[in-house]
């Protein structure tokens, strides 16, 4: 009611936020048939947890992806299993978008594409942003690039009915040429395969592991950076990732810890379903600190603008006991951070700076572009 004053100008939001976040929130916000009250705030939240996630997602790939690979998606047998998994989670998620875009169902197709893209940065950037930053092996990078420059280009496709607009920005930042309007809807296979969805289910079930094992550590009061020796598990309900090595490496990585063991022993409910081993030794704890260092530097570097490529001097001014560590580990801090010496004292010559506190200890931490 324009007397009341809670009309809202559509083309003010259009202005705001772009026509397509404006379109997507109407597609998603609610069922067909119910009342849509608008609601600036939800607008805003579905605009981040979609479109802001995929642009970024897009800039990973521009950054860090080798581009111009000669590629078929018919041929291409990758040996990771993030990437096996990712796609099938893009062939899962194209079956469930068809089958409800033949019923006219918009809401599920475009919820189904944001669960997809959610997985896209949330698990399979995350747990794969080493390979392509710091990958040693040539061809897991290279496939790791198509993997990522496939799903996002199928993606793309999919949301471009809803999203003509953004769509087309996207595919040309991806490096396409022509239209996203000229393209074919994705095509499914039929033939969905039986070992890709037991992937499925079994990296659901690491994530959901991972979910647990995280949220003992926030009850413990124990850092996520610090190194821990030991995640036992429940036998009984997870049987199914037990023969999987690259799984329980992903699972360990994720929550931090040196190994991942089954435990007959631990019977859900009454002796829970996951237990972090929390006693953290000398060795352990030392890793955990030259972690610390790391992340600081990493987020100096991203302060000073410095692209990964970019090689930098590190430098500390902290106390003895400190020092010591960081002598003793400086190989891996120097790898980690893409530095080609360490000093160990102040100056005046630096992109970035900062104060930070280690072990109650004050540290002063810097980087020069070299």
């Amino acid at each position: 009611s324009k007397s009341k004053g809670n009309v809202v100008a559509p083309w003010a939001m259009i202005e705001k936020y772009g026509v397509d976040a404006v379109r997507w929130y109407f597609f998603t916000a609610t069922p067909p048939g119910e009342p849509k009250n608008f609601d600036e705030i939800e607008l805003v939240k579905t605009y981040r947890r979609f479109h802001l996630i995929l642009w970024n997602s897009l800039v990973f790939y521009r950054t860090y992806a080798v581009k111009n690979l000669q590629f078929s998606i018919s041929n291409f047998q990758p040996k990771n299993v993030l990437d096996q998994w990712i796609l099938a989670r893009l062939q899962e998620t194209k079956n469930k978008a068809t089958k409800s875009f033949d019923r006219y169902q918009i809401r599920e197709v475009a919820l189904e594409i944001e669960k997809l893209t959610d997985d896209l940065s949330r698990w399979y950037i995350r747990r794969s942003r080493r390979r392509l930053q710091k990958s040693e092996n040539k061809k897991d990078y290279e496939d790791c690039s198509q993997t990522l420059r496939y799903v996002l280009s199928e993606i793309l496709k999919m949301m471009a009915p809803f999203n003509p607009f953004f769509s087309e920005i996207l595919w040309n930042a991806l490096g396409e040429k022509d239209s996203i309007h000229l393209q074919e809807w994705p095509a499914i296979n039929l033939k969905f395969k039986n070992q890709n969805a037991k992937l499925l289910k079994e990296m659901e079930e690491v994530r959901k592991l991972a979910t647990l094992s995280l949220a003992k550590r926030a009850e413990a009061g124990i850092k996520v950076r610090q190194p821990l020796a030991a995640l036992r598990v429940a036998t009984n309900n997870n049987k199914k990732i037990t023969k999987n090595k690259q799984l329980l490496e992903i699972l360990a990585d994720e929550v931090n810890v040196k190994k991942v063991v089954f435990d007959k022993k631990l019977n859900p409910p009454a002796g829970g379903e996951i237990e972090l081993d929390t006693n953290i030794t000398s060795e352990l704890k030392e890793e955990g600190l030259v972690r610390d260092l790391v992340r600081a530097i990493q987020e100096l570097r991203q302060k000073a603008g410095l692209s990964a490529n970019d090689r930098i001097i590190g430098m500390f001014e902290l106390p003895e006991s400190l020092r010591e560590i960081v002598l003793k580990n400086e190989g891996l801090l120097k790898k980690e951070v893409g530095a080609k010496e360490i000093l160990y004292k102040k100056s005046e010559k630096f992109e970035a700076e900062a104060e930070i506190k280690i072990e109650s200890e004050n540290v002063w931490v810097a980087i020069r572009r070299l």
